[in-house]
């Protein structure tokens, strides 16, 4: 029966590391050929909102894989934590901030950035990200230090 185990668990291991290989191959094509055939249509603007959406879909067509993969090899003890309560919906709303942010940066940059300067579309990138961190922080800093103690390596 462990034998079985092992063998699935190195089995999926193998086919997330391709997945991984083909999807990175495949989205580093994606920008040459946008980069090479199809930028110069647009605005820098615009070109920074597809490279964001590339990064966005990428994340989640190989983070979605690797995730499910992480969730089967936990160990009892990150078991253990994911029945605590306020967990499960910290690390759910954590992707989810993530997400909105991309979201947000795309849309930024697709149909607002143009009239402002380039320092002034770095500002809102750096201040999205502020935001981002905040906001995790805020959500995760009571959990920490409620129940941080208990899952500390010994």
């Amino acid at each position: 029966m462990e034998e079985k185990s092992y063998d699935t668990h190195k089995a999926s291991f193998r086919w997330g590391v391709s997945l991984s290989i083909l999807g990175g191959v495949g989205w580093l094509a994606f920008v040459i050929i946008w980069l090479f055939f199809i930028a110069t249509e647009y605005p820098w603007e615009k070109n920074f909102a597809i490279f964001l959406l590339s990064l966005l879909i990428i994340g989640i067509v190989l983070g979605t894989p690797w995730g499910i993969w992480g969730m089967k090899q936990r160990t009892e003890k990150e078991k253990e934590m994911w029945k605590i309560k306020g967990f499960k919906w910290r690390i759910w709303f954590s992707g989810f901030i993530f997400v909105a942010v991309f979201c947000f940066l795309i849309y930024w940059f697709w149909f607002l950035a143009v009239p402002y300067s380039i320092y002034q579309n770095i500002a809102v990138i750096i201040v999205s990200f502020l935001v981002l961190g905040g906001l995790m922080g805020a959500m995760w800093a009571p959990w920490g230090l409620k129940y941080g103690d208990k899952f500390d390596e010994e």
